[in-house]
């Protein structure tokens, strides 16, 4: 793949941002309140070890897929465990995306649209997009990137006039470690998908500077962030602000200004569907490759809409019964189990420290 190395970054900060910049917001403001960014600084710093694990990881054998070389670390049998396992968590997590996006638009712009429809055109387009592959996707980013930054650049504008600076001491004044702790591994769990990473090879090389370019694109989403949730914050207090599941569109929709900047939210939902289709075809695709690893290749064509169909029939599954879509989403043994298996180049780390350690070949 001709590549640059800012590619990786534009794509790395797309990827994050689909998810953290609009679901995490709210269930921030609802559990952290005024020490938020408590919690979004200390998950972030959490997760940055994990993806120093996953670079490692993926310099034990740069020009070798980690789907592939894995199995001399922790075993065959091992390493399959751990594919099934990524395999699962790739396709709950596009069921995931697909049901945001449904209860976004069937409540918003689509009203009595059948969520079945919507489920099943959502999957046509992620199906074809994860069929292009990862090379794809990069360029797909590198297209939306100048528009999601104007569009970050467009909503301060439009906030900061309507902030009420005047609740900035309760930052520094309200804490309550027991939640910080708490929700900096809630935060932790949104920011370390780094795992998927590995999958990048060999359409790029894993070397060490691919460290700094994740990093410093993980970091833009971190001050993206923290910029929303505070304006979210100043904007409608921590009461209100839990009862807003899309604070940026809200804020957007609230604001007093009659020019073109009050009218950018059909902007931010563009945006966003977009980042969403890359974030949900990179999963598909991930999970693509681990089975083309477990099935040896066998029936390739048929992998891809085999997966989107079980994530479209979870969606379908939650639509029927939204109160446990929304309690399972926002729970905090969701977070853990996110964790557990973003921890996967932990866990590898350990096995080939051990069996190198012991003479392996690298």
């Amino acid at each position: 793949m001709q590549t640059t190395r800012w590619q990786l970054f534009r794509f790395t900060l797309i990827y994050l941002c689909s998810q953290v910049t609009v679901f995490l917001i709210p269930i921030l403001i609802t559990t952290s309140s005024y020490q938020g960014w408590i919690a979004l600084l200390a998950g972030f710093a959490l997760s940055v070890i994990i993806l120093m694990f996953t670079i490692h990881v993926g310099m034990l054998r740069p020009n070798q897929a980690w789907v592939d070389f894995g199995r001399d670390i922790v075993g065959k049998w091992g390493h399959r465990f751990v594919l099934v396992i990524l395999l699962c968590w790739c396709i709950y997590f596009v069921a995931f995306d697909i049901q945001n996006f449904v209860l976004f638009f069937g409540s918003n712009y689509l009203r009595g649209t059948p969520p079945l429809f919507l489920q099943c055109v959502l999957g046509l387009v992620i199906m074809y997009t994860a069929s292009l592959g990862f090379t794809a996707l990069v360029y797909m980013a590198d297209g939306i990137f100048l528009i999601f930054c104007a569009a970050i650049v467009f909503s301060l504008f439009i906030f900061l006039p309507n902030a009420e600076f005047s609740m900035l001491p309760a930052l520094i004044h309200y804490h309550e470690p027991g939640i910080a702790v708490k929700d900096s591994f809630v935060v932790m769990s949104w920011f370390a998908e780094w795992v998927v990473f590995l999958f990048v090879v060999p359409d790029l090389k894993m070397e060490a500077r691919m460290f700094k370019k994740i990093f410093l694109a993980g970091l833009a989403v971190l001050i993206i962030v923290l910029l929303d949730w505070l304006m979210t914050l100043l904007h409608f207090g921590p009461h209100l602000g839990k009862d807003l599941n899309y604070p940026l569109v809200d804020m957007v929709r609230s604001s007093s200004q009659d020019d073109i900047l009050s009218n950018i939210d059909p902007l931010l939902i563009g945006v966003w569907s977009s980042s969403m289709f890359i974030h949900s075809s990179f999963l598909i695709y991930v999970a693509f490759r681990c089975v083309s690893n477990l099935t040896k290749g066998r029936g390739s064509k048929y992998i891809i809409p085999a997966l989107i169909t079980v994530s479209v029939a979870i969606a379908y599954i939650y639509s029927r019964n939204i109160a446990s879509y929304f309690i399972h989403y926002k729970s905090f043994t969701t977070a853990l189990i996110w964790l557990f298996v973003e921890c996967i180049p932990v866990y590898y780390s350990i096995g080939a420290f051990i069996r190198f350690r012991k003479g392996m070949p690298r």
